[in-house]
């Protein structure tokens, strides 16, 4: 990184360094890390390193979401640690599209990014470098893989060949025929000019100890490995009955809802979470969007829930009841805000039951493909372990707010057996 500090505030710590240093000796790397241990900056920091050594290159940077282009990537971008500034601020950067998702640097240089909901979002012209951030998040990610891996071809604009693929993510849950443990660490099935690079949330001399404390508090077993160590581990059979081929969708029947509510989990070093959930004229329910963050000031909260009270429509936030205050300033900045009622253990029932396909052939329950946090969630959540719970926390008192509606409030729908 050497000759590009004054321009780029990134300064590699030990074990990314040795990441860094395998630049055009290793085609396909993997940063398998702990939960803010700075896989993210570390990814971003080395596509921007190789764009500019070598100048007419292209790169493709991939998150799950568009959301999380826009919560993690920019914001990445523009860190203290990176840029420092607006990406059009820098004077590396010549012009910055960010609604067409993408800036060129000094040099011709391209750099482009969007997200991976579906596989052909990644189909496009062939590049020199792709980078995948949070690929545990990516719903198929062995397809879009495969049309990763085609593009990788060279743009033709560099003087020799630099392609090479980097994935930046803490590992999912080790189940058969995963592929990002197959590609990488499967000592049977990996890419021969594959190599990993792993490190702690611990190794991360920028976190503060209270964080560090509070993630070791709440992360135990198969979870501490994966987003402490950066470790893939197995997990056991989650507490509810999903099936990704029954209970996702990706679009729904034009006015199939009649009533739209709004689920809010409050946190800090946890992430904070909301989903948006629809319930047509059965009382089946929709989930329709989502945002999970940790970190999250009030007002970004505030900011998110009008953005999808505009997209969605009208309906109650069902907060959790823990941090009355958030809950007057969320009211106070024109939200209908109310704390849940709610017991877990009802809502935990709830949800359960709605998971399983009745006599009709349908589940009570559906979430829309692009929700990629509480989908995670949802597959290894155990409901004997207060973890892993954010966005389930915020489907719940959602669901239960319908369920436990006062007898004298006339429904808007009637529900089915």
């Amino acid at each position: 990184m050497q000759g590009l500090e004054t321009t780029i505030r990134y300064y590699p710590q030990p074990k990314q360094e040795l990441f860094h240093n395998d630049r055009y000796r290793v085609r396909h790397r993997a940063c398998f890390c702990g939960v803010g241990a700075g896989k993210t900056i570390c990814g971003l920091a080395e596509v921007i390193g190789i764009l500019l050594e070598n100048p007419g290159a292209v790169a493709y940077g991939f998150e799950p979401t568009y959301k999380m282009v826009r919560r993690i990537l920019i914001p990445t971008l523009e860190s203290k640690y990176l840029f420092g500034n607006p990406v059009e601020s820098n004077p590396l950067v010549v012009s910055y599209h960010r609604s067409d998702g993408y800036l060129q640097l000094i040099e011709g240089q391209t750099f482009w990014f969007g997200s991976l909901e579906e596989p052909e979002y990644a189909e496009g012209a062939n590049v020199d470098v792709i980078w995948i951030d949070e690929a545990q998040y990516i719903r198929r990610f062995a397809e879009c893989q495969d049309v990763v891996l085609r593009r990788l071809r060279g743009s033709g604009k560099t003087e020799w060949d630099i392609t090479c693929s980097i994935v930046t993510t803490s590992p999912p849950p080790l189940v058969p025929d995963c592929r990002l443990y197959d590609f990488y660490e499967n000592p049977e099935k990996r890419n021969i000019d594959s190599k990993v690079y792993r490190w702690s949330m611990l190794d991360n001399v920028h976190l503060s100890e209270k964080y560090k404390q509070e993630i070791l508090a709440t992360h135990h077993g198969a979870l501490a490995k994966r987003f402490v160590e950066g470790l893939f581990a197995p997990v056991g059979t989650g507490s509810f009955d999903y099936d990704s081929t029954i209970h996702e969708f990706k679009q729904l029947q034009p006015n199939i809802l009649q009533q739209v509510l709004y689920g809010v989990d409050f946190g800090w070093t946890n992430p904070s979470a909301i989903v948006c959930v629809g319930f047509d004229g059965d009382g089946r329910a929709y989930i329709l969007d989502e945002f999970y963050q940790n970190r999250t000031q009030t007002e970004t909260l505030i900011q998110e829930l009008k953005e999808m009270v505009a997209s969605y429509g009208q309906g109650k936030i069902i907060c959790d009841r823990s941090s009355p205050a958030t809950i007057d300033m969320l009211h106070t900045a024109g939200l209908n805000a109310v704390a849940d009622e709610s017991k877990r253990d009802d809502g935990i029932r709830e949800l359960g039951g709605r998971f399983v396909v009745q006599g009709d052939g349908k589940p009570r329950i559906f979430i829309a493909s692009k929700c990629v946090n509480l989908i995670h969630e949802v597959m290894v959540y155990n409901s004997e372990i207060k973890e892993n719970d954010h966005a389930i926390d915020a489907l719940r008192y959602a669901i239960m707010s319908v369920v436990t509606a006062k007898p004298d409030v006339e429904p808007a729908w009637v529900f089915g057996d």
